[in-house]
């Protein structure tokens, strides 16, 4: 049975606007504690975790002390999709749930990708930069080397929540739809017409390649030297998931060897990027501050969907979007 009044440790700085928005969404009678854990000591921490039914957390990484201190935790919510800044084997062993909020940052990711395929295909950056240095259009914007997304063939890895939006978001581009996933989606496949295939398949036969999966032992790096090889010299890389799911260095070599034609990227192997990246000194690529999912819109639906999965935890249902080790 849930405790008389359910107590929520949130590590969230206690002003920023989702935690504004998180107040909004707090169920009556419960008691929920914010702290900024970038802020607070680790004693801080400990103290407020070990008389918490769950921990809510955005942005931050609880250390191992603060874990084995939360002796009362019967869930683990996060407030992003992600889950590589879990310790997931420390989790197990402790016997602590951990849930994402999958799905509640689909839209603003898809649309991210649409963004940078456009930026990239219409170099929307050189010709923003050229405009307002009073010299108007660059040649390279001025038709022959722009392209349109309409009947391109995109292949989605990654048929989960954000690729299931990306692939509804492309049907009003007439695209071919090619997903790779570990698990058939032949709901998928019925409502959008999409088809599964290999990854190799993927990389060799579209003219957009879009990543949307986890970052796991499996996914680390692997696009790499071989798989970028595969992709067609029109071809771009578009990457909003994680940044290690591919080979920097072998990115960096396909597109200064023009291998491909370019990338997008809103995440990278190091985080914040450094200026010096050498990426950043190609003209064939665009990039932003992995701020793919945080959107106006999606704060509402993580608090909901976060204070909502608690109360099934500690209802003693099943959570939803509950991971594990792999």
């Amino acid at each position: 049975m849930p405790s008389p009044m359910p107590r929520v440790a949130y590590f969230i700085p206690p002003e920023s606007p989702m935690a504004t928005i998180s107040r909004d969404f707090i169920p009556a009678g419960w008691s929920v504690t914010m702290m900024d854990a970038s802020k607070a000591s680790e004693q801080e921490q400990i103290d407020l975790v070990k008389d918490a039914d769950a921990l809510l957390v955005f942005g931050a990484k609880p250390s191992e002390a603060v874990l084995r201190a939360a002796t009362n935790v019967r869930l683990y919510q996060l407030g992003s999709a992600g889950y590589d800044g879990v310790d997931m084997a420390l989790t197990g062993e402790l016997g602590i749930p951990v849930a994402t909020a999958s799905g509640t940052n689909a839209q603003g990711v898809a649309e991210q990708f649409i963004a940078l395929t456009l930026a990239l295909y219409r170099h929307l950056t050189w010709v923003d930069a050229s405009v307002r240095a009073g010299e108007w259009v660059p040649e390279r914007a001025r038709g022959m080397q722009s392209f349109e997304i309409l009947g391109k063939t995109v292949g989605i890895v990654g048929a989960g929540y954000i690729g299931s939006t990306v692939m509804k978001l492309l049907q009003g581009f007439d695209c071919t739809l090619l997903y790779h996933d570990v698990i058939a989606k032949p709901e998928l496949e019925e409502k959008y017409g999409a088809r599964r295939a290999s990854l190799d398949e993927i990389l060799s036969e579209a003219d957009i390649v879009t990543i949307h999966v986890p970052l796991l032992d499996s996914t680390r790096h692997f696009i790499g030297r071989r798989e970028l090889a595969l992709m067609k010299p029109s071809a771009i890389l578009i990457n909003t998931s994680r940044g290690p799911t591919v080979d920097q260095a072998a990115l960096l070599e396909a597109l200064k060897g023009r291998k491909i034609w370019g990338a997008g990227l809103d995440v990278f192997e190091e985080e914040p990027a450094s200026a010096d990246n050498p990426l950043f000194a190609l003209d064939n690529i665009v990039v932003s501050g992995h701020v793919a999912g945080p959107t106006r819109e999606s704060f509402p639906r993580r608090a909901e969907f976060a204070f909502a999965n608690i109360r099934r935890a500690l209802d003693g249902e099943e959570a939803i979007n509950i991971v594990t080790a792999t």
